[in-house]
C-alpha cells in the first residue's frame, strides 16, 4: 500500500540545501523569504491545498493532516511555511540595530518568530502521530530538534535566559546524540552546524546566570540537561536516543579520518565533508596502488627464476600495469581534487562574507578549521601532480634506455653479419630520438618545480619550518635535474658552452639542496605514519644526490670532449704543441717569429660606398683619371737622398712590425678635393 510506505524526511539536510543555495550563504534573509514563499505556493498547487478557489478569491483554510500526508512534499509544505516566518524573523531582526525602524519592530519579529514555533509544533505533532511508523527514528529526533532550537531562540531574544538555558541544553544534547550515533559523515557534519548554531546561544544565557563558562558549553549542557528535564520538553527521551542507535548499529558508520602534520581535519561544513570524503577515497586508491607496484616489483625480482614464457608474459603486462591504469587513477584523483579544492576555497570566502556581515562565534571558530581543510587539500593535490610527473619522467627515461639499448643490439647484429655499414648509423637515430624526448622532459620538470612552489606559498607550510626546509631542498634537488636534461638539449644542437653553463649550475642547485639538508634536525619520526606524495616521490637520499652527480661529471666530460672534437682540435702527438711559442723564457725573436707564422690573416676592410653623403674611399680618383687621359701630364715630384733613405728606414720598420703596416693598409687614402671627382660632378666644393 501506497499509504505504509515509509517516507524519507531528512530536515535538516534539506534546511541545509535551501539556506545555502538561497541567499544565507551571504546571510541574504529577504531572498530565502521570497524562496520559501515560492516553494510553499508550488508545493500547495502541486498538492492540491491552494487556500484561494472559485471566482471570488475567497479564502479557504487547507492545512496538512496525518490522514491525507502521503508522501515527503506534504511535511515540506509544513516544513518551508516555518521556514518562511522564520526568515522574515531574521530579516526583521537584521533591522533592529537601525535608528529609522520603528517601536513595533520587536513585536513584529516576536510575532513571526511564534508563527514559526507554531508551524514547527504542527510538524513534530505529525511526525509522532500516525506516520511515526513510516519515519525513521532519527529523522523524527531531527524534526524535534529543530522545533526546540526554535524554542530556545525566541527565549533567547526575550531575554528569558533560564527557559532559555534549559531549552537549549535539551536542544545540545539531543543534536550530540544525534551526532555520536550518525550513520554517514554528511549526518553528522550537518548535526554539528547546527549545534554550533546553538553553542553561542547558550553560552550567554549561561554567561547571563553567571554560571561558569570557562569548561565550556558542553559541561553547562550536560549539567542542566537531565533526565527529567528531557523527559518534560522531549516525551519518551530515552526510547527515541535508543531507537537512533539501534538504527546506526545496523549500518557501518562512515567517518572523515584525515590528519595533516599534527593536526586533525575536522570537518563541520555539510558541502566540504562530501568533498573530503571523495578526497579520502581518491588517497586510498593511490596507496593501493602503490602497495601494488612494491608488491608487484617484488614479484619481479622473484620471476628471475620462472620460465622464459612467463617472462614474457610478465614483459606484455607491463604497460597496461605501468601506463594506462596507473595514469587514470592519478587522473581521476586529480579530478576529485580539484573539485574539493574549489568547494574549501568557496566556503572560506561565504565564512568570510558572513564574518563581515554578522560577528557571529560561529563563524569565527569556523575560520581556522576551513583554512586547515583548505591547505590540506591543495597540499595533496599538488602531492599527486607532482608523484604523477616524476611517474612520466621516470617512464619516459625508462622507454628511452630501452629503445636505445635495443638498438644498439641491432646494429651490432647487423654490422657483425655484413661488415658494411656505418657505426656510427645507431648513434644518429639515438640523437634523433633524443631531441623529440628531452625537451618534453624539461617541460614537466617545470611543471614540477611550479607545483613544488606552490606548496612552498601555502601558510601552514611557511608556519612549520621543518616542513618548509625539506620543499626548499626538493625544489633545488627538481631544478638540478631540470638542468641536466637541458643541457643535454643544447649538446644535441652541438651548443657545448652553455651545455657546460647549465652542467655546472646543474651541480650548483645540487649542492644547494644537499646544504639544505643538512639543516634539518632528522626525520619527522613524529609524521611517518601521514600521507606525503611529494616525501614518496622525493626522499632525497644519499643514494639520489650520488647518482645526480655521478650523470653530472660524465655530462661534464662527454660534453667537454665533444666540443674539443667539434672544432677541430684533435692533437695526437705531444710534440706538435707550440711549446716555443707559449715559453715565457723566450725572446722577442724566435717566439716572435714562430707567431707570426701562425698568425692568420685579417679580413680585409671592405670599401664602402655613399655617393649622395660622402666622397668615394679606398680609391684614387685622380690617378685613374690621369691614367685615362682625362686629365694633364702631371710634374713628377723631385725625391731627394735623404727622402730615399727615410723611405728604406721606413720600409725596414714595416718588415719588422706587421701590425703597424695592416693598420697603413687599412687607413683609407686620402683624396684630394681638387680636381676630378664625384663632388665636381655633383656641384659640390
Amino acid at each position: 500500500m501506497a499509504d505504509s510506505a515509509p517516507i524519507d524526511f531528512p530536515v535538516l539536510k534539506i534546511i541545509n540545501d535551501a539556506r545555502s543555495t538561497y541567499g544565507l550563504r551571504h546571510q541574504d534573509f529577504d531572498r530565502y523569504q521570497s524562496h520559501c514563499s515560492t516553494k510553499v505556493h508550488h508545493l500547495r498547487k502541486a498538492l492540491g491545498l491552494t487556500q484561494v478557489a472559485g471566482r471570488q478569491k475567497k479564502y479557504t483554510k487547507r492545512d496538512v493532516t496525518s490522514e491525507i500526508v502521503t508522501d515527503s512534499k506534504h511535511l515540506q509544505l509544513v516544513l518551508f511555511d516555518a521556514e518562511r516566518a522564520w526568515a522574515q524573523s531574521q530579516h526583521i531582526q537584521s533591522t533592529l540595530s537601525q535608528s529609522t525602524s520603528p517601536a513595533t519592530t520587536k513585536h513584529h519579529l516576536l510575532k513571526r518568530l511564534s508563527r514559526s514555533i507554531l508551524r514547527a509544533a504542527h510538524l513534530v505533532s505529525l511526525v509522532e502521530s500516525s506516520l511515526a511508523s513510516r519515519i525513521s527514528a532519527t529523522q523524527r529526533a531531527q524534526v524535534i530538534a529543530y522545533h526546540l532550537v526554535l524554542q530556545g531562540q525566541l527565549a533567547f531574544i526575550k531575554q528569558n535566559h533560564s527557559q532559555g538555558l534549559e531549552t537549549l541544553s535539551v536542544a545540545w544534547a539531543l543534536l550530540n546524540d544525534l551526532a555520536n550515533n550518525a550513520t554517514t559523515a554528511t549526518d553528522e557534519a550537518l548535526t554539528n552546524e547546527k549545534i554550533d548554531d546553538v553553542e553561542p546561544m547558550l553560552r550567554f544565557c549561561a554567561y547571563s546566570l553567571q554560571l561558569d563558562t570557562s569548561k565550556g558549553v558542553a559541561v553547562i549542557a550536560q549539567k542542566t540537561a537531565t533526565e527529567q528535564l528531557k523527559a518534560r520538553f522531549v516525551p519518551g527521551y530515552m526510547g527515541l536516543i535508543e531507537e537512533v542507535k539501534k538504527e546506526a548499529g545496523q549500518s557501518e558508520r562512515e567517518k572523515i579520518d584525515l590528519s595533516w602534520r599534527g593536526n586533525k581535519i575536522e570537518c563541520r561544513s555539510p558541502d566540504l565533508v562530501e568533498a573530503m570524503l571523495k578526497v579520502q577515497s581518491a588517497i586510498k586508491i593511490l596507496q593501493d596502488d602503490s602497495l601494488k607496484g612494491s608488491k608487484r616489483k617484488q614479484r619481479k625480482v622473484q620471476a628471475g627464476q620462472a620460465t622464459s614464457s612467463e617472462l614474457k608474459r610478465a614483459k606484455s603486462h607491463k604497460k597496461d600495469a605501468i601506463g594506462t591504469r596507473r595514469m587514470g587513477a592519478f587522473d581521476k584523483a586529480l579530478l576529485v581534487m580539484s573539485d574539493a579544492e574549489g568547494i574549501a576555497r568557496q566556503a572560506i570566502e561565504d565564512n568570510k562574507v558572513a564574518l563581515s556581515k554578522s560577528q557571529s562565534p560561529r563563524f569565527e571558530a569556523s575560520s581556522s578549521p576551513l583554512q586547515l581543510a583548505h591547505s590540506y587539500i591543495v597540499y595533496q593535490l599538488l602531492s599527486v601532480r607532482t608523484q604523477r610527473d616524476l611517474l612520466l619522467i621516470k617512464e619516459s627515461s625508462l622507454k628511452l634506455a630501452t629503445h636505445e639499448a635495443k638498438m644498439h643490439r641491432k646494429e651490432r647484429d647487423f654490422i657483425e653479419r655484413t661488415g658494411g655499414r656505418n657505426v656510427h648509423k645507431a648513434d644518429q637515430k639515438i640523437r634523433k630520438r633524443r631531441t623529440k624526448v628531452y625537451p618534453s622532459l624539461v617541460k614537466i620538470y617545470d611543471g614540477i618545480i611550479y607545483s613544488l612552489e606552490q606548496v612552498r606559498d601555502l601558510e601552514d607550510v611557511e608556519r612549520d619550518g621543518q616542513l618548509a626546509t625539506k620543499v626548499e631542498a626538493q625544489i633545488a634537488f627538481v631544478r638540478a635535474s631540470r638542468c641536466l636534461y637541458l643541457s643535454r638539449t643544447y649538446a644535441l644542437i652541438n651548443e657545448f658552452a652553455s651545455a657546460l653553463a647549465l652542467n655546472a649550475r646543474s651541480k650548483l642547485y645540487a649542492r644547494q639542496a644537499r646544504s639544505t639538508l643538512a639543516t634539518l634536525d632528522g626525520e619527522d619520526m613524529e609524521y611517518v605514519d601521514e600521507i606525503d606524495f611529494i616525501a614518496d616521490s622525493l626522499p632525497l637520499h644519499e643514494s639520489d644526490f650520488t647518482a645526480l652527480d655521478s650523470s653530472l661529471n660524465h655530462d661534464y666530460d662527454r660534453f667537454a670532449k665533444d666540443w674539443f672534437n667539434a672544432t677541430g682540435g684533435r692533437i695526437h702527438d705531444p710534440e706538435d704543441l707550440p711549446v716555443a711559442a707559449m715559453s715565457l723564457e723566450a725572446s722577442s725573436g724566435g717566439a716572435s717569429k714562430m707567431s707570426k707564422k701562425r698568425k692568420i690573416p685579417k679580413k680585409k676592410k671592405t670599401p664602402f660606398y655613399d655617393v649622395a653623403f660622402n666622397y668615394v674611399t679606398a680609391y684614387d680618383m685622380d690617378e685613374i683619371a690621369r691614367r685615362a687621359g682625362l686629365l694633364g701630364p702631371v710634374e713628377e715630384e723631385v725625391t731627394s737622398p735623404a727622402a730615399d733613405t727615410m723611405d728604406e728606414d721606413e720600409d725596414e720598420d714595416e718588415e719588422l712590425d706587421e701590425e703597424e703596416e695592416e693598420k697603413e693598409k687599412e687607413k683609407p687614402v686620402e683624396v684630394k678635393k681638387s680636381g676630378w671627382s664625384f663632388g665636381n660632378l655633383f656641384g659640390r666644393r
